[in-house]
Order: structure tokens, then C-alpha cells, then sequence
């Protein structure tokens, strides 16, 4: 599936599941964005220190991220001072700190968040692992591990649970 068709279908399920939560939508307000412009994509896959995994890229040039879900998915703006991104990496460091190499990932590994939680519980990370593993997503945070080889496989996850059956660990 092409990742404007499956954007779309998230963005279908959100706005189906917010609406479902009462007449004026209780829930979290899905919000798609604008696409991110090439140069602040340019910009943050040099902060990521890796190259972006072309599911994520796509996403990207889709909608500077997504927000709906009980994570919200990182854009480009959110690296804004004040922005998301600040409690991302508040979380990668907690991440950092909890010991990765239990599931498989070397304290080496680079991590860059691409989405997280407002109470910085949760989050998703790019991984870099330099070949090692195909997987390059990891969702990690309240007691789960799972990994994702593209983003397309995190979007199809998120929108159905059912969809995907993700490894917990790297460790073979």
C-alpha cells in the first residue's frame, strides 16, 4: 500500500474513533499537517544523524506529522524550541539510561525519536542499528518493546493492532 493511501486510512480511523467518543468529539482531535518543505527535511535527518528510512520520508512529505493518536507523530516543527521534540529527547535519554541491550539495542545505537507521549512514557524511535537487523523502528515505553522495519508497519500498527505482529526484541 502506497503511503498516501494509508495515511489516509489512519486518518479515517482517528476521525471515525474521535467523533465515536461523543457527538462533539471528546477525544484527541486528529490533525493532519501541511507537508514538511524539503529543506526542514534536510535539516532534521542531519539532527537525526542517519538517514531516514523512506517510509518515514514519505510520511513526512505527506504531513509534518500527525497527531491523534495517544503518541503524537513527530514533524519537523516539533523541533522548534518548546516543541515536542524537547520531551522526545527527554525520553530517549530515560530510554538511554534503562539499559536498551535488554531487547537488543547497543548503548552505540543511534536513536531518534519520532514520536512520543505528553507524559514522556512512551515513544517510537528510528533506529540506526548500521545494518545489523532490517528492523528500524522501535516502539518502547510502559512495559512494551516492539519492532517495526518501516514506518508504513508503525502507521499500520497504530491505526489496527491486529494488523502487524512486531518482534519484542532484536535478540535472536
Amino acid at each position: 500500500m502506497q503511503m498516501k493511501e494509508l495515511v489516509g486510512q489512519v486518518m479515517a480511523t482517528l476521525v471515525k474513533s474521535y467523533f465515536a467518543d461523543s457527538p462533539m468529539g471528546a477525544g484527541r482531535r486528529p490533525v493532519i499537517r501541511p507537508p514538511a518543505e524539503p529543506w526542514a527535511l534536510a535539516e532534521l535527518e542531519a539532527r537525526a544523524g542517519q538517514l531516514f528510512e523512506v517510509g518515514y520520508r514519505q510520511f513526512l512529505s505527506l504531513t509534518d506529522g500527525l497527531e491523534g493518536f495517544p503518541l503524537v507523530l513527530l514533524g519537523c516543527q516539533d523541533w522548534e524550541p518548546g516543541g515536542l521534540g524537547e520531551a522526545a529527547e527527554e525520553f530517549r535519554e530515560t530510554v538511554l539510561d534503562s539499559d536498551p541491550e535488554d531487547v537488543g539495542i547497543s548503548p552505540q545505537t543511534p536513536l531518534f525519536p519520532v514520536a512520543v507521549n505528553v507524559d514522556r512514557s512512551q515513544g517510537i524511535f528510528l533506529i540506526d542499528t548500521a545494518g545489523a537487523a532490517e528492523e528500524r523502528f522501535w516502539w518502547t515505553g510502559e512495559g512494551d518493546s516492539f519492532f517495526f522495519v518501516g514506518f508504513a508497519d508503525v502507521l499500520a500498527f497504530l491505526n489496527d493492532v491486529g494488523s502487524r505482529d512486531p518482534r519484542e526484541s532484536l535478540c535472536t
